[in-house]
C-alpha cells in the first residue's frame, strides 16, 4: 500500500523536474558608455586649461521617449525627467556623482543630463544635456567641457567647447 502512495509523489517530482527544451535567443552584446566631465579654467596668464569637474550625471533610456528639460525642472538633479510621449516622469537608468561615469548599457537611444555640483565657483549648478545612441558591442565616449565663464545655474549646449 505504501508503494501506491509513493508512486504519485514520484510521478509529480519527475514531471516537475523535466523542463522544456527551448532554443536560446542570441544574447545582445552590451555597449559601453564612458562620460567625462570637465570645466575650463582661466589662469592669470590668460591661458585656458581644463580640469575634471565634479558633477551629477544621469542617463535615461530614450528609445521611445522625448524628455522636456524645462518641464522637469530641478527634478532632473535627482534623476527624474518628464517624458512628453508618455506624459509621465521617468527615473534615470544610470547615475553617478563625480567627473567620470563608465557603464555597460543595452544598445539603444539614451538621454544624458549633467549638472555641476553646487559651489562658490562661477558655473555652480550649470547644466547640459544631449541624446546619443549606443551600438551593440561598441564603446561610446561622451565628453562635456563646461566653459570657464559659464554662468551659475545656466544651460550650456553639449556641443560647445568640443
Amino acid at each position: 500500500m505504501k508503494k501506491f502512495l509513493l508512486f504519485p509523489l514520484f510521478l509529480c517530482l519527475f514531471l516537475t523536474s523535466c523542463k522544456d527544451e527551448e532554443i536560446p535567443e542570441p544574447e545582445q552584446k552590451p555597449g559601453f558608455v564612458d562620460a567625462d566631465i570637465k570645466k575650463q579654467v582661466k589662469y592669470s596668464s590668460g591661458f585656458i586649461g581644463e580640469k575634471a569637474a565634479t558633477a551629477i550625471i544621469h542617463i535615461w533610456d530614450a528609445d521611445s521617449a522625448d524628455f522636456d528639460v524645462e518641464a522637469s525642472g530641478s527634478d532632473l538633479r535627482i534623476g527624474y525627467a518628464y517624458d512628453k510621449v508618455s506624459g509621465e516622469y521617468k527615473t534615470s537608468k544610470y547615475g553617478s556623482i563625480g567627473s567620470r561615469m563608465s557603464e555597460p548599457v543595452v544598445p539603444g537611444k539614451y538621454f544624458i543630463y549633467v549638472v555641476l555640483m553646487k559651489s562658490s565657483d562661477s558655473g555652480s549648478m550649470a547644466y547640459s544635456y544631449t541624446y546619443f545612441d549606443v551600438a551593440e558591442g561598441k564603446e561610446l565616449e561622451l565628453k562635456k567641457t563646461f566653459s570657464h565663464d559659464v554662468p551659475s545655474e545656466a544651460y550650456e549646449p553639449w556641443e560647445k567647447n568640443k
